[in-house]
């Protein structure tokens, strides 16, 4: 366990900075492999705290820690640059633009893919069997009495695990008590616990994960464990977003100061939970970058599409129009769910 909150925060920091960093390395890299000038590399934003220049790159850490860029000529269609040069991202076949749009979200879930064979081979393979994490204050669990070490065993006399998830028992009671049984110091123990409904969903306000039994696993299997692991992440979340847009689903969203502030509680609980936290949002990273959103990679590979079927390049002007509101509403939702971590969360 780490010694103290402000420890845990340094490393809940430093973890979401790696992940930046890796997300935008892999943009650099392949611009470069790719031939592409590429002028900076920036951690955070605003003007540099502390940079150097190496291979007429310059990479720089800047004070406001909301992410990371880098800079390849031409990428944004408003800034001016030499239509000549060779090395601008606009005169570059294709395949490598693209290449270089995704190699971003790529590199998060290579992170996620290593991630996962690191952590299968030191501490082995999860075990089904779950037990709660955090009950959430306030909700229905944590008035009931279920507390954070509780083993869930059965709920309304179904036996729950991996397999058999206690969400499916919790909906099917649609708002009726839930018997949920647990085992706590070696005895069992029963709860009567009466959902709540948030966003059309019925929940009990319950945060688990597997037990800390694991089982030794070989290298082959933890590679296709770590192959499918992003996959089945990525599937998820998806369902998630599309079951808050159909209103069925809670939108319960978070900026940096409350992703830090869950990536802090899990490295307070261990190394394990910290990398499993870690490779989750390695995964989220990719995802949300892959979006078919202004601003975002999946956004400009979008126009790369657009451009493959026109059989000409989008309007400099128009690509640059949308792709600045993206920006702004993306800064809008940033300010938003960060003033709601500070002040609803605590």
């Amino acid at each position: 366990m780490l010694p103290c909150f402000e420890m845990t925060i340094l490393v809940a920091i430093l973890g979401l900075c790696l992940l930046i960093v890796l997300h935008e390395g892999g943009h650099f890299l392949v611009a470069r492999l790719c031939g592409m000038r590429v002028e900076r590399f920036s951690i955070g934003f605003g003007p540099p705290i502390l940079s150097f220049k190496r291979w007429g790159t310059q990479f720089q850490i800047a004070p406001i820690p909301l992410g990371g860029f880098v800079q390849i000529t031409g990428l944004n269609p408003a800034e001016e640059f030499d239509h000549n040069d060779p090395m601008v991202y606009p005169n570059r076949p294709r395949w490598m633009r693209l290449a270089t749009i995704l190699a971003g979200p790529a590199a998060n879930y290579l992170t996620a893919f290593f991630l996962m064979i690191a952590v299968l081979l030191h501490f082995g393979m999860p075990s089904k069997t779950q037990k709660i994490l955090e009950p959430v204050a306030g909700r229905p669990a944590a008035t009931a009495g279920l507390v954070a070490g509780d083993v869930l065993v059965r709920a309304n006399g179904q036996p729950v695990n991996g397999d058999h998830p206690i969400s499916e028992v919790i909906q099917a009671a649609q708002g009726a008590p839930v018997q949920i049984e647990v085992l706590r110091n070696g005895e069992t123990k029963s709860f009567s616990v009466t959902p709540d409904k948030k966003a059309g969903v019925y929940q009990v306000g319950i945060q688990i994960g597997p037990i800390d039994e694991r089982t030794p696993v070989t290298f082959p299997a933890a590679v296709k464990e770590a192959f499918v692991y992003p996959v089945y992440t990525s599937i998820g979340i998806l369902s998630g977003l599309w079951d808050i847009v159909r209103g069925k689903g809670p939108a319960d969203l978070s900026g940096p100061i409350g992703i830090t502030k869950q990536i802090a509680k899990a490295a307070s609980r261990g190394s394990l939970d910290f990398f499993a936290m870690m490779m989750t949002l390695s995964v989220y990273l990719g995802l949300f970058n892959l979006l078919p959103l202004p601003a975002l990679d999946g956004g400009r590979a979008l126009f790369l599409g657009i451009e493959s079927v026109i059989r000409r390049k989008v309007n400099p002007r128009i690509e640059a129009m949308v792709h600045t509101a993206g920006v702004v509403l993306l800064i809008g939702v940033l300010v938003v769910v960060s003033v709601k971590d500070i002040i609803g969360k605590g």
